[in-house]
């Protein structure tokens, strides 16, 4: 079996790389080419475009890598070509996908899409599309493949990787030792840009809650960011760390969180958190006219009500994150209703083993006895 598989950001990139492994380990004879970042590569894909260089956030983002995104896009094309693949498993990124998308139908290459795009929230046109091209739509959520079947499309949920990723690294040592006090934790993003809008306000908001609460501070560092993004880390107290992210959410009392993947990270450690994110003008504007749903942060998607204070745009100031954070450090019945409801917001995202249930998806998928699409295990765990 030849797939192509393609990943244009971190997170689909380690998606990817688990799914990978997840099909090898059944079909040991299985080649991969297509994009991918450093997982998947390590995990065999044969690279003919390399993700770290067109991972984007935003509408006015996308203008500065269009050059590079041309180039991967033809790269793809020409190798779908050459090596006339079982099928393409698309992962997410959903501007530049939906492009390639469409080269490969004229192809006549089956398409499967993995970590559906959440074109549901902001594009319905675009999720229509996706149900009627897609051969088979694998989601991390339930709610998300009802959306696709309503729209015809053959449908599964699978779970999140997030949750055995979060189940191993809680098997790690913390990088710090025991605390003395109370913690705030600072997750401030995994992009330069999103550091640059975040840091300062939440590094403001951290000592102030440091003194007034007598708070341990500690923020964790995503891969590949330089110190000079963590201005006023020292003069403040917070220590900056570059790996044990669970352990450190587990230990917490608070966490101040920049909307993305880690809030549900912090959701399965049971981590209160105030959700913040900012992005340019632009992309803001561009989103308010587009998004169709009430919250941005995945811990209050998922479920559907506003489990987490969201602070956005103007919102994202060192007074309001303050406020915020203070609110619930003195509120132990906020606390414990948040985390009541951190908990339920975990066991929705599905049991380990969300890779592997991936992985039989994809072949069921490309077996021609295939039947229509059904409920998978993790959808009727969460409906019962």
């Amino acid at each position: 079996m030849n797939l192509l598989i393609s990943a244009g950001e971190a997170s689909g990139d380690m998606h990817g790389a688990r799914l990978l492994a997840a099909l090898r380990a059944r079909r040991p004879e299985l080649r991969a080419f297509g994009m991918g970042g450093p997982r998947l590569r390590s995990e065999g894909l044969s690279a003919q475009a390399t993700a770290e260089s067109l991972s984007v956030m935003g509408f006015s983002e996308v203008a500065e890598k269009i050059p590079q995104l041309r180039r991967a896009l033809s790269a793809l094309v020409a190798a779908a070509e050459r090596e006339r693949p079982d099928a393409a498993v698309l992962i997410d990124f959903p501007d530049f996908h939906g492009l390639l998308a469409r080269r490969l139908a004229r192809l006549g290459i089956p398409l499967l899409y993995y970590v559906s795009p959440q074109v549901w929230a902001w594009r319905r046109g675009r999720a229509r599309t996706i149900a009627r091209r897609a051969r088979r739509i694998i989601t991390l959520f339930p709610f998300e493949a009802e959306i696709y079947r309503r729209l015809g499309g053959d449908a599964v949920c699978a779970g999140h990787p997030v949750v055995d990723d979060v189940r191993e690294g809680l098997a790690r040592p913390s990088p710090l030792p025991a605390k003395s006090k109370r913690r705030l934790l600072l997750l401030p993003g995994s992009r330069a840009a999103e550091l640059r809008r975040h840091w300062g306000p939440m590094a403001a908001a951290a000592g102030r809650l440091a003194q007034r609460f007598a708070l341990e501070l500690a923020a964790v560092r995503a891969p590949g960011l330089p110190d000079e993004l963590f201005a006023g880390a020292v003069s403040k107290g917070i220590r900056i760390v570059d790996s044990g992210m669970h352990p450190l959410l587990a230990s917490s009392d608070l966490a101040l969180v920049a909307s993305g993947t880690a809030t549900l990270e912090a959701a399965l450690c049971g981590t209160p958190m105030v959700v913040l994110y900012k992005t340019s003008s632009f992309s803001h504007a561009v989103g308010r006219l587009l998004v169709r749903v009430p919250w941005i942060c995945l811990v209050n998607i998922v479920a559907g009500a506003g489990v987490v204070p969201e602070l956005l745009q103007g919102e994202v100031t060192p007074e309001r994150l303050e406020r915020e954070g203070a609110g619930l450090l003195e509120s132990p019945e906020r606390i414990a209703r948040m985390r009541e409801e951190l908990a339920r917001v975990a066991s929705l995202l599905g049991p380990p083993g969300a890779s592997d249930r991936a992985a039989e998806a994809v072949l069921e998928a490309l077996d021609p006895a295939q039947t229509s699409p059904r409920p998978t295990a993790v959808e009727r765990r969460i409906s019962q």
